[in-house]
């Protein structure tokens, strides 16, 4: 009996049985053969490691091609070729590059980053002094108005305080010079013969008078001033007012404009 069957029958189609019976037959028989050659377990060893060898090498190029392609790609390098050395030599050339222009660049970041910050903190203080310039405007409007109101003339008649005032202000401009309210035609002073400032309260009158806005027969004996709910005429009020340190703004100041309306209905 042939020892070793099982390895013989790995290369006769139809295995050990198939062989196994034409060993025991008593006639004459043919067997088929698996095509290839005879290999030993240590050539088989052989073939295997030498494969796996050509295998490693060619995942191992293939891998060195990618990591060269994608180093290539990550510092933007355009570089035809896989060659290490050569790969190594461009990107060292091109941090030097680098490290020249990006000092340069990071100013030229800053300085606009800084430009920037200047023109929005110009704008801000921009809005912010347009903002107070306005408070002031309607502080000053409002001390004008009421230094205004202390000036109107005796006897008004035919127009209200209110109304007035506003005809005054289309004719001149009142304004302070030196903490003193004056009269101005445009940027000028008005003054009288004598080169002095003219009053406020003498620029109103003579603006009632050539209006016809003034009592021909005058207050009378109401010179002193009316006690409340007596008073005569508007003004009358706002002299009481006056004399009493009342703001014509306040609630008591318009509570007397209010009655004193109310009674001449």
């Amino acid at each position: 009996m042939i020892e070793n069957i099982n390895e013989l029958a790995k290369f006769v189609k139809g295995g050990a049985d198939v062989l196994q019976k034409a060993i025991d037959s008593e006639e004459k028989t043919s067997l088929e053969f698996i095509e290839g050659g005879f290999v030993s377990d240590k050539e088989l060893t052989t073939l295997k490691e030498s494969i796996a060898k050509d295998a490693k090498k060619v995942y191992e190029s293939a891998g060195y091609d990618y990591a060269m392609k994608d180093i290539k790609k990550d510092f933007g390098i355009e570089l035809e070729g896989k060659d290490r050395k050569v790969i190594l030599d461009a990107i060292q050339k091109k941090i030097i590059a680098d490290a020249k222009i990006d000092p340069d660049k990071k100013v030229a970041d800053l300085s606009l980053s800084l430009s920037n910050l200047q023109t929005q903190y110009e704008t801000d203080l921009g809005l912010k002094d347009t903002e107070i310039g306005s408070l002031k405007g309607n502080l000053r409007d409002y001390q004008i108005n009421t230094d205004l109101t202390n000036f109107i003339p005796d006897g008004l008649n035919g127009i209200d305080v209110k109304d007035f005032m506003t005809v005054a202000k289309t004719t001149a401009n009142f304004e302070y010079d030196n903490d003193i309210l004056v009269v101005k035609k445009g940027d000028t002073i008005l003054k009288d013969k004598m080169e002095k400032p003219i009053s406020p309260k003498d620029y109103l009158t003579e603006l009632a008078t050539n209006k016809k806005w003034l009592q021909s027969e005058g207050r009378g004996g109401g010179d002193e001033g009316g006690e409340e709910g007596t008073f005569k005429n508007i003004n009358e009020v706002y002299k009481h007012m006056e004399e009493n340190h009342i703001n014509p703004l306040s609630t008591e100041g318009k509570k007397l404009v209010d009655d004193f309306n109310k009674l001449k209905k």
